[in-house]
């Protein structure tokens, strides 16, 4: 992504553009120019991704997809399908949890083009200002999802109608519920220590500091190789592979770094440590 632009968007922009071109030579030499690229990149890239699949499984391809360099080659190439409504979703996991800490439930409404839709739940007395809320959200978006270019708080409105006012975060009532797994003993989770658990095979990453818990994507950035062995000093989290330096309770890189991590709402329950990966809608009386 450059700015706010999607880059495969401009791509083709501009080879309809080449295309198009008055010249009818110019117009071939394009034509022959393109299909020679693609035959050799699709070609070698077909092989590779077949060979990663067949070495490591499908799951290791969708962990390299989440970078959005590589996500943006194999869509390209139509080696991976493009949803955008899931790439939006996996954005918004990098600032779900901390905004679940501070009594606020996001649910995303709808995705068209570089929009995205998103509704705030939270109760009554919830003291957070909108636009920090926005701004956080805005920034996962920006680095997680290719071509996003605006965020609205409130419903998509219908195509015949002027676009509502933006809805406020006081006042809502919650609509969904954070869904809670156990996933080991309270025990398990040493003070200022860390614990890596599996949640039905998504890898995450339990952090006490000074005795309260929280739960970050057990990987670092948006490459495969895992956080458990690295160094916990107060809330802050050093890579024992690069040294990248993150806040577990926010997830944000702190040493300069875009990367984010994914942060999960966790509570204690007796003994037992839940970590909630997904929300469910609120029984309604």
């Amino acid at each position: 992504m450059t700015g706010d632009r999607d880059v495969l968007e401009d791509a083709q922009r501009l080879i309809a553009a080449l295309q198009a071109h008055p010249d009818p030579a110019v117009r071939a030499d394009v034509t022959a120019l393109l299909q020679a690229i693609d035959a050799v990149h699709r070609t070698a890239l077909t092989r590779l991704v077949q060979a990663i699949g067949g070495m490591a499984g499908e799951a290791f391809i969708h962990r390299l997809a989440a970078d959005p360099a590589i996500r943006l080659l194999l869509m390209s190439y139509d080696l991976i399908a493009v949803d955008r409504r899931l790439l939006a979703e996996e954005a918004l996991d990098a600032v779900r949890g901390h905004l679940h800490g501070h009594g606020i439930d996001l649910e995303l409404a709808d995705v068209v083009g570089g929009a995205v839709y998103v509704r705030l739940h939270a109760p009554a007395e919830a003291d957070v200002p909108v636009e920090a809320v926005r701004r956080d959200l805005e920034e996962a978006l920006r680095a997680g999802l290719i071509g996003f270019q605006e965020l609205v708080i409130g419903d998509r409105p219908p195509p015949d109608r002027l676009r509502p006012a933006l809805i406020q975060v006081q006042g809502l009532r919650p609509a969904t519920a954070p869904v809670y797994r156990a996933v080991c003993r309270r025990a398990d989770v040493g003070h200022n220590a860390l614990a890596a658990v599996d949640l039905d095979g998504l890898a995450v990453l339990i952090a006490d500091v000074e005795g309260e818990l929280y739960a970050v994507a057990n990987h670092c950035g948006d490459g495969p190789l895992p956080l458990q062995f690295g160094e916990l000093a107060g809330a802050e989290l050093r890579c024992s592979w690069h040294g990248c330096r993150y806040d577990v309770r926010s997830g944000r890189r702190l040493d300069g770094g875009a990367e984010r991590l994914a942060v999960f709402p966790v509570r204690v329950e007796g003994d037992q440590i839940e970590v909630a990966v997904g929300v469910a809608p609120v029984a309604r009386s």
